[in-house]
């Protein structure tokens, strides 16, 4: 279970690879790898392999904590920028966010060097909690990764009744579920260390919070990466939508084209007959564009005067029409 959110969060980063020196969309890319780094590295055995190429010490512990909370602090800017329409208020918060992820970064990373913890051991809270810097390290970036997650699922609430697109409204309540459970998770591993200092780690309820968090930490991942993919993965499927309709209204207006330009060549590029492969065509748009604008070019030619095309040909140029009109609208739009 441990490998899941790595593996989901290294997939997702691979997806998101296109946007990453996007001005506007590069923060998730920023977030999504950030993120990767802090769960791989947090995999026991990929813990103690990597520790002592950096020196050992459990630097690897400080290294994962600043690629989580870097993480976060881009996830949160990614989420104000494509939720916040107010260029004012977003700014403002911008702004705060980058103050507070200076602070606990600084602050981590000093509580950090302070602390003696030679030994390796990815339990560092459990291990070296005792000892005041380590508190500070624990605390100060629990706190940080649990405004985050409030703040963003705030953030996506707020905003949701602005959001006309229901693709978008689904994506950030999803996003909002995964950090509200992200938070839970925090709180699980916060009370687990607490309880285990009590009552030691063979109980029922740390059991019960050992369950909850390798199930509950995956599920988390993956509502804010579907979150995060469901835009795209709309857009894509409407564009194969969009491409089979042209394809299918190419084939459709293919003997129109071939009756219609039969005696017209000088007003058609090409001279000999459209052939069923015409579906096959690399730019299946481009071609339909050109043919209807041919049969319009065609039927309106003052040498062709009887030439008239019946009812269900009309229909058929008249339904292509319509369908590039609406991609070229669509397009505009976007």
């Amino acid at each position: 279970m441990e490998f899941i959110p790595a593996v989901i969060l290294w997939v997702l980063s691979v997806v998101r690879l296109p946007a990453a020196f996007d001005s506007h969309r590069g923060s998730v890319f920023r977030a999504t790898i950030l993120a990767a780094v802090a769960c791989t590295l947090y995999i026991p055995v990929v813990y103690y392999s990597v520790d002592p190429l950096l020196g050992g010490r459990n630097r690897v512990g400080l290294v994962t904590l600043l690629s989580l909370l870097l993480g976060f602090w881009q996830f949160r800017t990614a989420i104000l920028l494509a939720a916040v329409p107010d260029v004012h208020v977003r700014r403002r918060q911008l702004a705060f966010g980058r103050w507070v992820a200076g602070f606990a970064c600084s602050a981590v990373t000093v509580a950090f060097l302070t602390s003696r913890v030679e030994v390796t051991d990815p339990n560092l809270p459990l291990t070296y909690g005792d000892q005041l810097g380590m508190a500070v390290f624990l605390w100060t970036g629990s706190a940080f990764i649990m405004w985050i997650c409030v703040d963003i699922a705030r953030v996506c609430r707020r905003n949701l009744p602005q959001m006309h697109a229901q693709v978008f409204r689904s994506a950030f309540a999803l996003i909002a579920g995964g950090c509200f459970l992200f938070a839970l998770m925090l709180l699980d591993r916060v009370l687990y260390g607490a309880i285990v200092r009590i009552q030691g780690s063979e109980n029922a309820t740390t059991d019960i919070l050992n369950v909850f968090y390798w199930f509950g930490e995956p599920v988390a991942v993956l509502l804010v990466s579907l979150g995060l993919l469901l835009p795209r993965l709309t857009e894509q499927l409407k564009h194969r939508a969009f491409g089979i309709r042209i394809r299918r209204l190419l084939l459709e207006v293919r003997p129109i084209w071939n009756r219609v330009a039969a005696n017209q060549r000088s007003m058609v590029l090409e001279k000999h007959r459209a052939s069923p492969l015409i579906v096959l065509s690399r730019h299946a748009e481009t071609q339909l564009h050109r043919r209807i604008v041919e049969i319009r070019d065609c039927e309106m030619a003052r040498q062709a005067p009887n030439l008239h095309l019946t009812p269900r040909e009309r229909s058929v140029v008249e339904r292509a029409e319509l369908a590039l009109q609406k991609r070229t609208g669509a397009g505009a739009a976007s």
